[in-house]
């Protein structure tokens, strides 16, 4: 678990015990496909919806979105590790069917488990850097949660 007081005191560096690069490049790759699924899900529902200013809202997240991803890559690649790529996804493999609500809910539950996931790393003991970008990423997760919270509520109140 991080120590407050050595981020208070060291601002910019770090002293201890800190994660390797291997167990860096281990525990940031299952977040990576984590965060492609993730996209798919939403390229999914931007082909689902048919409302042109929720579609523009979810094509802002999923650009942030990606370059969460290529945050997360270049974080393994600096630790001398080869990130998941998802070539073995394929977008038809993510097709949501249903009501507009519960397509907003689908991803609400997975951005959900992915900042949850974020969350679990930020309480190791990663290298400052890596720490920093799993912030970002997480701070970044949060907003696309409270941005899906609006999108359904103002669907739930068209309904």
């Amino acid at each position: 678990m991080p120590n407050p007081i050595k981020e208070a005191l060291l601002n910019r560096g770090w002293a201890g015990q800190t994660l390797s690069r291997s167990e860096t490049v281990d525990r940031i790759d299952p977040l990576i496909r984590q965060h492609i699924e993730l996209n798919h899900h939403y390229g999914a529902a931007i082909r689902h919806c048919d409302d042109e200013r929720v579609v523009d809202v979810l094509e802002r997240l999923q650009k942030t979105a990606r370059t969460d991803v290529g945050k997360l890559s270049e974080t393994v690649l600096s630790c001398g590790g080869t990130p998941y790529n998802g070539t073995d996804l394929s977008p038809e493999d993510f097709t949501l069917k249903g009501s507009l609500s519960n397509l907003f809910e689908e991803l609400r539950n997975l951005e959900t488990a992915f900042n949850d996931a974020l969350g679990e790393e930020l309480d190791l003991e990663h290298q400052m850097r890596t720490r920093g970008v799993l912030q970002a990423i997480r701070s970044n997760s949060q907003d696309r949660l409270d941005a899906l919270d609006a999108l359904q509520r103002r669907i739930g109140d068209a309904a």
